[in-house]
């Protein structure tokens, strides 16, 4: 699944604060190298600062390659590399005098140890990482008093070291937090910025779609409704009340088209049977197969055919809509021997007419590749559909 814009923004912030957290680091830790040569004859054994200092080096390798990338560290990376740390600096500590704590270069390993808090923990917060610094803190001041209770001045020139690199540790640390939190909210707000032009854009195609829908009716419908008000077109004509039920039929369709429902086609073929009931005509719907998504083009040429089938009738009228993987037909008995209908032959619809018996069979077909979007219910108890039909052919049981 790719990355969202707060993802992307994270991991690319994230990377950089461990980057500039390690360069730090890095700094620091190859600044401590003289302060240890230098204070070698200051230790009990000097081998013990070196070997701390020899572990800290392989910790600080791994978080460079592993910190790099901008991805979480692996798992038990952190817990471990904390407490390999810890337990270097506390061995550094304890070969250091009891007058040198905190305040001379050979007590190199309290500030270092806690930025290697800050670039394993920075990316949690100032709370994960000040636990780290403090308990550190707390070891340290125990072994200061185990090895020897300092005077008052040299107290307070310890706190006051000890306390200035704790607190400058733990304000990068908060500042790192910050820096994650804000690539939240601009993650938000370029999401809620993509779904508003998606929105628009979405608008504007079918604001465009239903002007053009209007355009081509008005082409059919101002005729019509122009000759029926300057007396042109007698309303009690047949041919005049089967346009109008058309034109009707395509507005409702029309209308049905901006609803959202689970099945488009059987819901705009609902629309055109609502007009024809209101015009007295008994309709059948029959429905087999689950609704597939057709694209809009398609759906109305699907239909055109059978709503000027629809308009036609005169009392009674069955639809049936068949649905397969791979095959949609759309059919429809009237009972008019009307030979002459609007059937357009669009986006590979296969229109068949046949007409025979005072009845009247038009079937649109076409083939799909989409499959069907199952809703999880189950199917009605629909009756099964027309099969094909001839005019010396008995009518189907309902």
């Amino acid at each position: 699944m790719p990355e969202d814009h707060g993802q992307l923004i994270t991991r690319h912030q994230l990377r950089g604060i461990r980057a500039g957290a390690l360069v730090i680091l890095v700094t620091l830790h190859i600044g401590a190298l003289p302060r240890l040569l230098g204070n070698l004859d200051v230790y009990r054994h000097p081998w013990l600062p070196l070997a701390a200092y020899g572990l800290l080096t392989l910790v600080l390798g791994g978080c460079v390659l592993l910190g790099l990338g901008g991805r979480p560290w692996p798992r038990g990376w952190v817990p471990s590399a904390l407490a390999c740390t810890f337990a270097a600096s506390m061995v550094a500590t304890s070969q250091v005098p009891a007058n040198h704590y905190f305040v001379d270069p050979a007590h190199w390993s309290f500030s270092l140890t806690g930025w290697f808090a800050v670039v394993l923990l920075g990316h949690r917060g100032p709370m994960a990482s000040g636990a780290f610094i403090g308990c550190h803190l707390a070891a340290t001041v125990a072994q200061t008093l185990a090895a020897d209770v300092p005077p008052r001045s040299v107290g307070a020139a310890m706190a006051l070291s000890a306390l200035s690199a704790c607190c400058f540790q733990m304000t990068i640390a908060a500042g790192a937090k910050l820096l994650l939190n804000s690539s939240t909210a601009i993650g938000e707000a370029l999401r809620a910025q993509e779904r508003v032009r998606t929105r628009v854009a979405v608008g504007r195609q079918i604001q465009a779609d239903q002007r053009r829908r209007y355009a081509e009716l008005n082409t059919t419908v101002l005729p019509l409704l122009t000759g029926l008000a300057d007396g042109s077109l007698d309303p009690r004509d047949d041919e005049v009340r089967r346009a109008c039920a058309l034109e009707a039929a395509r507005l409702r369709r029309l209308f049905a088209e901006s609803d959202c429902t689970f099945d488009p086609l059987v819901h705009e073929m609902r629309a055109c049977i609502d007009v024809a009931e209101r015009n007295g005509v008994t309709v059948q719907l029959a429905v087999r197969g689950d609704p597939l998504e057709l694209p809009l083009q398609l759906r109305r040429a699907l239909l055109d055919p059978v709503i000027a089938a629809l308009a036609a009738a005169r009392r009674t009228a069955r639809v049936t809509v068949i649905r397969r993987e791979n095959q949609v037909r759309v059919g429809i008995v009237v009972d008019t021997p009307q030979e002459r209908l609007t059937a357009p032959a669009a986006c590979g619809i296969r229109v068949r007419t046949v007409q025979g018996e005072d009845r009247l069979l038009v079937e649109a077909a076409c083939r799909v590749t989409a499959r069907p979007a199952r809703s999880g219910r189950p199917e009605p108890p629909w009756p099964p559909a027309w099969p094909s039909w001839s005019p010396g052919a008995r009518r189907s049981r309902t």
